[in-house]
């Protein structure tokens, strides 16, 4: 007989029992469309970078042991160093972040950019859209050149190409675009609007924070000829080489590579594995509810497989037909899975966006479907390999007029633990990341962050322009009704931009300690308005001003590595503050540590320095209200306008979206491994609940006989639940090998529950057994109703 032939007659079959094929193409498309989806993620997220080559792009990068610094930024000497011909790489690059206000529009408008060295582009080596990279005389002093992102193009000139030469009004002076990057090229963020040259002469080799300070981002391109240990050797060599000729000694730094994507995705690679893994695990839990559905009905097809092969079918046709079914079932799952999968991703990718760094390249391709077609090829496979669609009647059977039989589930007691298994594993992880979320949710920052708003801005202009502007700016953001008290700072708690990281040297010892600290420009509101506590001495005052003494308030961190126990107060300490010598300043406080490196992080080194005294360019506006502010960022831009009409904000938010930023990636895997636990959960629960109702249909007989023998309802009830107990015992314990499997993966995410692993399985486990056994209830209660006149007519 034909394979056609087969295929018809299987199609006539799942159409006669429809409730058993929805059954199997509900659980599988389920199944495969959490697997597909959450590939989808890793997919984009793990996939190549858009750039040539790019799995030769590395992040060169400073540590140090005793400073407990990893992935640290380079000192302008390193940098500049690198930048030698006889660095062990194709090509080298350093850039650091800067903001830029654009006039040629109605209203002023501040974008982020990237001020970078000479080999930045060639280095990643994607070609510009329009016009060329910036070539030697664009890298020189006072230089008005400047390349356009893709997305600034476009709003600036609405994608003419005529923009190549054209002049653009900034706070900078009127710069020439020399070139347009296509929309692909998004390096180091696709919130760059624009790239200038840093000119060659930027950091003059006699000042300390060109050996001190680690402010630079580098990127480079592997050369073929050079192997791991060869850099690695080298890079050694050229620390070594620094320290001698700046006479540092004690806490060397050393240079590292890793590579560009590693670096995007940090721990999150282990992360994406393991919610893919959950993913999987539920389709195998859909796997394993099949082959007890197909097991069930191969046994009520006992006889019908006897009289065919009564009448000739051979073996290897009777084995055909039911795996024919099952693979045209699974055929059907993986178009609603992955159709299903595709409607979802663009949710999906808008949940991830804020949490996952490329989220942009999750996306519906042709390797998702790929992905999803795969699935289904492997689950006629998998539910053949359970042994359930083996031959189970013969050609006596058909002679003697056996009648069909009910199914005997218990002859396969490990599928249904199988599956429990499976959902345990799930079900754990789930409950780990949710438990992870509540303990971040419960971490102290150590600063204020309800009703406290923000607005961030570059300006250039000399120290006496800059205090004059932000005096002005405090006092017009001081004026908009609501507001309680403003403050400025460099920087805002946990952002990136503005924050400045150097050493420090006590006067009494001959080297700068072995660690680097946070260096934080504020105003003398900024401790009171964020609540920083006050632990000795006083906070900054308005008469720490520039003329005055050097002050500064240093946080708990620093203190004890200071001084240890001893007290830090009017203690003196040299800081290196871009000047040819270091400042000395006085401590007259120590403050609460603050988490402002992300709540994951503990509190690290940092001290605060009168604004006034050392006013930076990129500064911060804090502003906290008593009643919540309408319209916020108008009320700030107004401020800012009335001001000075040609300045514009960076940005403007919320400490506490800046606060749930910080939950996001938490948030987003509790979301997507806590719905695949949700499913795993409720088809594990099916699975028990299909075994318990076919028990009960196989034992009706018995059943009726002890009821009419005068048994108790209650008593039958609670034997059935005994026997689905049973099983979900056996499972739950074996799953609890994959649950530790899982959690590995997913320990980058987990926050917290060091020594809580045990309440963690706890949880999960008694969600399960709660689950499943109301699962099986149901079946139980029908079989303490039986009627035992029509149970024993039946049997």
């Amino acid at each position: 007989m034909s394979l056609l032939t087969d295929c018809r007659y299987a199609l006539r079959r799942l159409a006669q029992s429809p409730g058993y094929s929805l059954a199997v193409v509900a659980m599988l498309a389920l199944g495969i469309a959490v697997s597909s989806t959450l590939f989808a993620v890793l997919n984009g997220v793990l996939g190549s970078l858009p750039y040539p080559k790019g799995e030769d792009l590395v992040l060169v990068q400073s540590d140090s042991p005793e400073r407990g610094v990893r992935e640290g930024g380079l000192t302008p000497a390193e940098a500049l160093r690198l930048e030698q011909p006889d660095a062990p790489f194709a090509d080298f690059a350093f850039f650091s972040w800067g903001g830029l206000t654009v006039f040629n529009e109605t209203q002023p408008r501040e974008f982020t950019i990237a001020l970078v060295s000479q080999g930045f582009f060639p280095t990643l080596a994607l070609p510009p859209q329009l016009g060329s990279w910036f070539g030697d005389a664009d890298h020189a002093e006072g230089s008005d050149s400047i390349i356009l992102s893709h997305a600034e193009w476009q709003r600036l000139f609405a994608g003419r190409s005529d923009a190549i030469g054209s002049v653009v009004d900034t706070s900078d002076g009127r710069m020439r675009v020399v070139a347009v990057m296509p929309p692909a090229f998004d390096y180091p963020s696709n919130s760059v609007g624009a790239w200038r040259p840093i000119a060659k002469n930027r950091f003059p080799a006699d000042r300390p924070f060109v050996w001190n300070a680690r402010f630079l981002d580098a990127i480079a391109r592997l050369d073929p000829a050079i192997d791991a240990g060869q850099q690695r050797a080298r890079l050694n060599a050229i620390s070594r080489e620094l320290a001698d000729k700046y006479a540092l000694t004690g806490g060397r730094w050393g240079l590292g590579s890793q590579s560009m994507l590693e670096s995007m995705v940090g721990d999150l690679r282990g992360l994406l594995w393991g919610a893919l893994g959950v993913a999987l695990l539920v389709l195998l839990i859909a796997c394993a509810n099949v082959a007890i559905l197909v097991d069930a009905r191969q046994e009520v097809q006992r006889h019908h497989q006897a009289v065919l092969q009564a009448l000739g079918a051979s073996a290897k046709r009777l084995f055909r037909g039911p795996l024919i079914e099952v693979g045209m079932l699974a055929f059907v799952a993986v178009l609603l899975g992955a159709l299903l999968s595709s409607l979802s991703i663009e949710l999906l990718r808008d949940l991830a966006r804020d949490s996952l760094p490329r989220a942009d390249a999750v996306s519906v391709s042709p390797s998702l479907w790929l992905f999803a077609l795969a699935l289904g090829l492997l689950v006629p496979l998998t539910v053949a390999a359970t042994g359930v669609l083996r031959l189970r009647g013969d050609a006596m059977e058909a002679i003697r007029g056996a009648r069909a039989l009910v199914a005997n589930v218990r002859r396969r007691p490990w599928l249904p633990v199988l599956g429990v298994a499976l959902s345990t594993a799930s079900v754990i992880a789930g409950s780990a990341l949710l438990v992870s979320l509540w303990r971040l949710q419960l971490v102290e920052p150590g600063w204020r962050h309800d009703g406290v708003y923000a607005l961030q801005l570059y300006r250039q202009g000399e120290p006496e322009a800059l205090r004059s502007f932000v005096e002005q700016m405090r006092a017009r953001l001081q004026a908009v009704p609501g507001v309680e008290q403003v403050a400025v700072a460099s920087a805002a708690p946990l952002s990136r931009i503005g924050n400045f990281s150097a050493d420090v040297k006590l006067p009494t010892r001959a080297q700068p300690e072995p660690f680097q600290l946070r260096i934080r420009r504020a105003s003398a509101d900024y401790q009171d308005l964020l609540d920083i506590p006050l632990i000795a001495g006083r906070r900054l005052s308005a008469e720490d001003r520039a003329g005055g003494e050097a002050v500064t308030v240093v946080n708990a961190v620093l203190a004890r590595q200071l001084f240890g126990d001893a007290s830090g107060l009017d203690q003196i300490i040299e800081l290196p503050l871009g000047g040819a010598q270091r400042v000395a300043h006085r401590i007259v406080g120590v403050i609460g540590d603050t988490h402002n490196s992300g709540l994951r992080v503990a509190p690290g080194p940092e001290l605060l320095i009168p604004y006034d005294g050392s006013p930076t360019p990129s500064m911060t506006f804090l502003v906290s209200a008593r009643t919540p502010l309408p319209n916020y960022a108008k009320l700030l831009a107004d401020a800012l306008y009335a001001t000075d009409p040609r300045q514009a904000s960076a940005r403007t938010f919320t400490l506490s979206a800046e606060f749930d930023e910080e939950l996001a990636s938490a948030r987003f895997f509790a979301k997507t491994v806590g719905t695949a636990a949700l499913i795993g959960l409720l088809l594990a629960g099916l699975g028990v609940y299909a075994v318990a109702q076919l028990r009960q249909q196989q034992r009706i007989g018995e059943l009726g006989l002890r009821l009419a023998l005068g048994a108790q309802p209650r008593t039958l009830a609670l034997s059935s639940l005994r026997d689905s107990a049973r099983t979900v015992a056996l499972g739950a314990l074996a799953g609890l090998l994959g649950a530790w499997a899982v959690l590995r993966l997913l320990r980058a995410q987990l926050f917290g529950i060091e020594g809580s692993e045990l309440q963690v399985v706890l949880i999960g486990i008694g969600v399960l057994l709660i689950a499943t056994l109301l699962a099986a209830l149901g079946p139980a209660l029908r079989a303490a109703r039986i009627d035992p006149m029509h149970a024993l007519r039946k049997s």
